[in-house]
């Protein structure tokens, strides 16, 4: 009598399944765009604190720009140049290195994410 299955009760679940496919599919294709720009930018931040751990090694702040950027070429990471890098002797005896930039992630014609990055490191002060 009413425990029968009618035909609009089992399309109902393919609906919710689909459904629930689409957005797996739309979060695994987002995260397969964003992703490598945040490896990108650990991959940065991992430099610039594996150098700043290092300071002891460098004389002046112009000696741990290089190490930094001899790293971030050694890592295939082309993303910063000096220019971009700012290295400071703190008045405690160790340096902090920093950064500013960003990277657009193009999503479709018209829509793009704007990822906007700091990496910082320092030690001493």
């Amino acid at each position: 009598m009413g425990g029968g299955r009618t035909r609009n009760e089992s399309g109902a679940g393919l609906l919710a399944i689909l459904f629930w496919l689409a957005l797996a599919a739309l979060v695994i294709w987002l995260g397969a765009r964003v992703l490598p720009v945040y490896m990108e930018y650990w991959s940065i931040d991992g430099v610039f604190q594996d150098e700043v751990e290092k300071s002891d090694l460098h004389d002046s702040p112009r000696g741990m720009k290089k190490a930094v950027l001899e790293e971030l070429e050694f890592q295939d990471i082309d993303r910063l140049d000096a220019a971009d890098i700012e290295v400071e002797r703190l008045a405690g005896g160790g340096y902090r290195v920093s950064a500013e930039y960003e990277e657009t992630v193009q999503l479709s014609e018209r829509v793009s994410l704007v990822f906007h990055f700091q990496p910082e490191a320092q030690q001493g002060g």
